[in-house]
């Protein structure tokens, strides 16, 4: 049985430090963003590997199907990381807890790579059923 003193942080942080530790957090996992970002565009140029042999050309083929699939992730970490700095030092602000608000951006990013998915997967299964029937 142990009578010592009660387990305490080797680095204690002040109730001022919250908000930079926070910060540096959301900074660290944009940074991971970015990287998984570089992953999407890379399999997202492949997409574009069958374009030109197929009719009707499906929209990942089209300017502004390209364009969609290499600007939404950007755009989807810069709303994520804006959301969970904004509403995480608003809660903060008002005395809460800014650490779920990282969820909310990691969600935005989320989404926004599932869209690229959707542009990627639309007229794929129309195309593999005609090329297969001929």
């Amino acid at each position: 049985m142990s009578t010592g003193t009660p387990y305490t942080s080797a680095l204690p942080c002040t109730p001022d430090q919250w908000p930079l530790l926070y910060l540096c957090t959301v900074a660290v996992l944009a940074g991971f963003g970015v990287l998984v970002n570089l992953g999407v565009l890379y399999l997202s140029i492949f997409a574009t590997d069958d374009c030109g042999s197929t009719t009707p050309t499906p929209f990942r083929c089209t300017t502004a199907g390209t364009l969609t699939m290499y600007a939404l992730p950007w755009m989807g970490l810069i709303v994520a990381a804006v959301a969970a700095v904004g509403l995480g030092l608003d809660a903060f602000g008002r005395g809460d807890s800014p650490w779920r608000f990282l969820l909310v951006g990691a969600g935005a990013h989320l989404a926004s790579i599932g869209a690229v998915v959707t542009v990627v997967m639309w007229g794929r299964r129309k195309q593999q059923t005609t090329t297969g029937r001929a």
